[in-house]
């Protein structure tokens, strides 16, 4: 783990919250929905984000990645092709959060590394 994760994570344990990352995958021909407790920052949208489908109930989630990663979420999905370039443990838009109870849609997902290293990520959640 990195210097940059390890001060995230304890600024999240310190002043964060816990949301629930899910997604639906396909085993074994079945719909499964794997989830993950992590530990976000979450904040309301400012003014200047919204537009389009971003809203004043929108917010603004920023995750490590450590705990994704720790219970390799989302786990076995049939729908992944072997090989794909795009790491599965990313968010995605088709992904749901809950979030203060209350299940939203993940609008935009956006990784941040440094050197090579996935150390956070920030979303945009409506719902």
């Amino acid at each position: 783990m990195t210097a940059e994760i390890d001060a995230l994570n304890r600024a999240l344990a310190n002043y964060g919250e816990d949301v629930v990352l899910r997604r639906t995958v396909k085993r074994s021909g079945s719909n499964v929905v794997a989830e993950v407790t992590c530990r976000a920052a979450v904040r309301a949208v400012s003014a200047e984000q919204i537009v389009g489908t971003i809203t004043q109930n929108s917010l603004n989630i920023v995750m490590s990645p450590s705990e994704i990663v720790a219970a390799d979420w989302p786990g076995a999905d049939d729908n992944i092709i072997v090989g794909s370039a795009v790491d599965k443990h990313l968010p995605r838009t088709t992904d749901k959060m809950v979030v203060q109870g209350k299940e939203r849609q993940v609008q935009a997902a956006k990784p941040i590394y440094v050197n090579g290293v996935w150390v956070r990520t920030d979303l945009v959640v409506a719902g």
